[in-house]
């Protein structure tokens, strides 16, 4: 992916925030020398992954296979056992049209995810065992506040201003329908790094071919800009 593909996609994200009234954080718009200059708070934004993370699921195919996500807070899950602290979490999600997200379970984490604003948000639902195979059994999930019961495979449509909770084990794949979406994830506080599974599993994100200077601080470039790196 080259980074002036991803310097637009984090603008064409931000305008769209902008038209539904969503602010993002200042820490959003920084750059290197932000991070230079505050380095316990770059410090805070690696630990927790926080910022910014524009992904391919295939490689090539994020107009078909791709989201642009910023993370916006993240607690600490090793307190989740203690049951006080920030154990909460939350990011933005925007899907462009047809944009799909494939299946992923959770082992730990619950979250809601929630249509933000913009056009339907389809969410596609099976439940799985700890190893990820689907399971041929109905189970139910809250949406806002009514409970369905749904068939192995369903799909529950969210217009804006609708939620859906997703429990571990309920692998789940998404996409924006009818236009871009901007979504939302309030979920507990999660290790991203040991807590998605993917259906298949994803191969490795290809290196960033720096073809243009920098202009937004990603995710994978946090470890560069952490304190003694």
């Amino acid at each position: 992916m080259k980074r002036s593909f991803i310097d637009a996609r984090i603008e064409t994200m931000l305008s769209f925030c902008e038209r539904f009234g969503v602010r993002l954080p200042p820490f959003a718009l920084w750059g290197e020398s932000d991070y230079r200059a505050d380095p316990a708070a770059a410090a805070r934004i690696l630990e927790g992954g926080l910022g910014w993370n524009i992904v391919e699921f295939q490689p090539g195919a994020f107009a078909q296979a791709g989201l642009s996500v910023f993370t916006l807070r993240m607690g600490d899950w090793r307190h989740l056992s203690h049951g006080r602290g920030r154990l909460y979490a939350e990011k933005a999600l925007f899907a462009e049209d047809g944009q799909r997200t494939p299946h992923h379970y959770h082992i730990v984490k619950t979250e809601d995810v929630v249509n933000r604003g913009g056009a339907k948000f389809v969410v596609e639902l099976v439940k799985v065992d700890r190893a990820g195979a689907p399971l041929n059994e109905r189970f139910r999930v809250l949406k806002d506040v009514k409970m369905l019961d749904l068939q192995p495979g369903a799909r529950v449509t969210l217009e804006p201003g609708e939620s859906l909770t997703l429990e571990p084990f309920v692998a789940h794949a998404f996409w924006a329908e009818g236009g871009a979406t901007l979504a939302g994830e309030v979920s507990l506080a999660n290790d991203d790094r040991s807590d998605n599974y993917f259906l298949p599993a994803l191969p490795a994100p290809a290196p960033i071919d720096e073809d243009a200077p920098r202009r937004f601080v990603t995710v994978r470039d946090l470890p560069k800009l952490a304190p003694g790196a």
